[in-house]
């Protein structure tokens, strides 16, 4: 769980949702609302802004792959059993879009209820207002910006936030 709201910092958190979808464009996302939040204590406002392209600008991610590990940069590829990853989609103070990605589990174990499906922790200066759950079949790739969201083999599924849950998804 991330430091989002303590005594030494201002909170960073969503009070409307953006209502997130799939953007109109192919692998772009939108909002259909207006977004107000803070970062850092701060309020900011976001307009409803469709065809937002979104990729992985942050620290190298690593994932193990047949032949070894492979970097993979926000990216993945479903495992034999499929694979499932959320990513939050944030905003900062200028209104600008990233995404951070979460850990990747196997979509069977998840459903079975054996693993659960973290949210990654909100980076400073960031306010995370929604999450995107990805969901591939086997030897199904997915990078964000390249893939669409409904290409075969992904199922994408938004989820409205007003700041990153503690607990994560259990199913």
């Amino acid at each position: 769980m991330s430091d989002n709201l303590s005594l030494s910092q201002g909170a960073s958190m969503a009070f409307s949702s953006g209502a997130w979808a799939e953007g109109t464009n192919a692998n772009t996302i939108k909002s259909t609302a207006t977004i107000t939040y803070t970062v850092d204590g701060r309020f900011y406002s976001k307009s409803a802004t469709d065809n937002i392209a979104i990729s992985y600008s942050g620290a190298t991610v690593y994932q193990a792959a047949a032949g070894g590990i492979q970097a993979v940069n926000g990216g993945f590829t479903g495992g034999v059993n499929g694979s499932t990853r959320l990513y939050l989609i944030c905003l900062d103070s200028g209104g600008n879009v990233s995404i951070v990605p979460g850990a990747i589990v196997d979509s069977s174990e998840l459903a079975a209820g054996r693993v659960a499906l973290a949210y990654p922790d909100t980076p400073n200066l960031l306010c995370a207002t929604a999450a995107l759950r990805i969901a591939l079949t086997a030897g199904t790739p997915f990078t964000p910006g390249s893939v669409d969201l409904s290409a075969s083999g992904v199922t994408a599924t938004f989820y409205n936030l007003s700041t990153a849950p503690a607990n994560p998804l259990t199913a």
